[in-house]
């Protein structure tokens, strides 16, 4: 396979660059001075106190990543039967991987997905149908955030200041997610198209690609007019995946022989999600991930470090199915190498043979 040159820079490739470079060292310094002030014998304690908890917890976690392949899986009208759930899910897992350590604001793992299947779910339909369950998994996340802060709201006083902050951050979301849907309406694909064209991108200025930007547009219109049991379905899949979340809380608040209630643990989840949210550029969640946990378990009274810990090993959650999206991207890549290197061997092979057998022709004359 050819790569593609690399974009010209310029533009707001190199402030992006240092927006992300001044994000991972805010993130350092913030853990070394919560590893200095609480002590990393503290951490570490806490860490093997969970022990065994840790594999309970990535296990949960795959029954959340086949709800949200479901997500996915419910968009698509026309299924093709060769394509496995299992392949799905390998997909979904890669790029939400990419999206994890990439500051692509979910849009670098959304492509790497269509990528995954195009051989057996066309390109258009693959990106069309990851941008609607990319909606969907929004939409499933307001509605879970809902029910978690109407439950868990009452723990903070509404005198208090994160009382709004928790409240404008739950704006912001619908608000992000508001956006989302207006700009799916305005033929995005089509957009990025002729913004790719003006790059001066090798492979991209072509009557064909133009094609399948035109249609991706077009089945993504007619998911929205035509399929709209398809989305709600698919919002129902990401808000059950969601809900796994403070059941993790919970599990972890336990093993470090904590007190937890569900909504402690609902009100612990849904102000990270929040934060999480309002941070979505920032890779790898740094800072948001421990420093969310700290905050909002400092201030129901839990001891200083607990909620620096409780990030901390879902950090280590998530990293191992990081872990797990990469090596089926690696996976991938390795068989659609090898399809491809015996394709053209027997190509090469078939060519041998005509020109063998017109050589043969051409001598019995």
């Amino acid at each position: 396979m050819h790569r593609l040159p690399p974009v010209r820079r310029g533009g707001l490739h190199l402030p992006m660059r240092r927006v992300e470079t001044y994000f991972i060292v805010i993130a350092i310094a913030f853990y070394a001075w919560f590893l200095t002030h609480y002590g990393p014998g503290q951490v570490i304690g806490y860490v093997r106190m969970a022990g065994w908890g840790l594999a309970l917890t990535i296990s949960l976690e795959a029954l959340s990543r086949i709800a949200n392949t479901l997500g996915w899986r419910v968009t698509i009208e026309d299924y093709p039967p060769k394509l496995r759930f299992i392949e799905l899910f390998a997909a979904r897992i890669g790029g939400e991987a990419i999206d994890y350590v990439t500051p692509s604001a979910q849009l670098g793992g959304q492509f790497v997905m269509a990528v995954d299947v195009r051989e057996k779910l066309r390109m258009p339909v693959g990106l069309a149908t990851v941008v609607v369950a990319s909606l969907a998994e929004a939409v499933g996340q307001i509605v879970f955030l809902s029910i978690a802060l109407v439950i868990s709201l009452r723990l903070i006083p509404v005198s208090a200041n994160l009382y709004w902050s928790i409240v404008g951050g739950f704006a912001l979301a619908a608000a992000l997610a508001g956006g989302f849907f207006f700009v799916q309406m305005k033929r995005p694909f089509s957009h990025l198209w002729r913004a790719a064209t003006k790059l001066d991108i090798a492979r991209i200025d072509t009557d064909e690609i133009r094609a399948s930007a035109e249609e991706a547009d077009a089945v993504l219109l007619d998911l929205y007019a035509r399929h709209r049991g398809r989305l709600a379905a698919s919002c129902l899949c990401y808000a059950a995946a969601w809900s796994f979340g403070p059941l993790e809380i919970y599990i972890l608040l336990r093993l470090l022989h904590q007190p937890a209630s569900l909504q402690t643990a609902l009100l612990v989840e849904a102000v990270g999600l929040l934060i999480e949210r309002a941070t979505f550029l920032i890779p790898a969640k740094l800072v948001s991930q421990e420093g969310g946990k700290a905050l909002i378990l400092g201030m129901l009274g839990y001891p200083p470090g607990i909620g620096f810990v409780v990030g901390f090993l879902r950090r280590i959650k998530e990293m191992v199915w990081v872990l797990f999206g990469l090596l089926s991207l690696m996976i991938h890549r390795m068989v659609v190498q090898q399809r491809g290197d015996m394709t053209g061997a027997a190509a090469a092979e078939r060519d041998s043979v005509m020109k063998m057998q017109r050589a043969q022709g051409e001598q019995s004359l």
